[in-house]
Parts: C-alpha cells; structure tokens; sequence
C-alpha cells in the first residue's frame, strides 16, 4: 500500500545507527518507525526556531542580531538542559553498572523472612495448618 507521507533517506553514524536498531528491536518496531517518532517530537521545537530564523531573515540588521543572540541563548539552554539529562541516564547506567542498582524485580512478600533469618514460605488459601480441629 503506498504511502502519502514524503520519503527521505538519511546517512547516519555508525554508533546512531547502532542505538536506533537496539531501540527498534526493543520496540519491536522499524528503524523508520523509531525515526519519525523522534523527529515527530522535536518538530514543534524545530518549527519555532524556523520561525525565529525567517523573522530574523526579514528583519532589519539590528533586529538580526538581537534575534541571533536569542537563539543562541536558547539553544544553549536546551544543550545545558539535553546534557544534564544525558549525564543523569549515564550516571544511572554506570550505578547500574557497578552493583549500585538491584536490577531484580521485587514484589509483595518477596522480601519476607521467617525468625531465625530464613525465608518464609506463604500460606496457602486452602491451607489448614493454621486452624485448630477441635
């Protein structure tokens, strides 16, 4: 079934193609699904700094500069805030990493323990050890 939506093909590093199939495997999912998803969220960002770059196109030689140094301003703020939530996920992979981070799913009870240090065992719902019979 053909589609409508417009095609492009794109080179990428090596170590970005590497990631986007990891990603895509884990979503099972395509490579392209995974792309368009993320240019599909930072479009809207992307649109308003097209607008701010036209506006600063058309406008005159002072209004440029001060436009510039607004997108410039912006764009290290959001390098500062991309850099810090980069480092924040490499911090907790690398606890991960060193034995900081128990990867082991805990559920209700599975901690328990029994006097004497031992793990308890959970009743059973038809068990009737607990009642007396008399």
């Amino acid at each position: 079934m053909p589609t409508e939506k417009p095609r492009v093909t794109v080179t990428l590093e090596p170590s970005t193609h590497e990631v986007i199939d990891r990603m895509a495997a884990l979503q099972r999912r395509t490579r392209g699904a995974v792309i368009a998803d993320l240019l599909d969220a930072v479009a809207p960002a992307m649109g308003r700094t097209v607008s701010l770059l036209e506006a600063a196109a058309a406008a005159p030689g002072e209004v440029k500069a001060g436009l510039v140094s607004v997108v410039e301003e912006i764009h290290q703020e959001f390098l500062m805030a991309s850099g810090a939530g980069n480092r924040q996920v490499d911090g907790l992979f690398a606890a991960g990493s060193q034995g900081g981070v128990d990867p082991h799913v805990v559920t209700r009870g599975s901690g328990r323990k029994k006097r004497g240090g031992q793990p308890s065992e959970k009743p059973s719902k038809n068990s009737s050890s607990t009642r007396d019979a008399g």
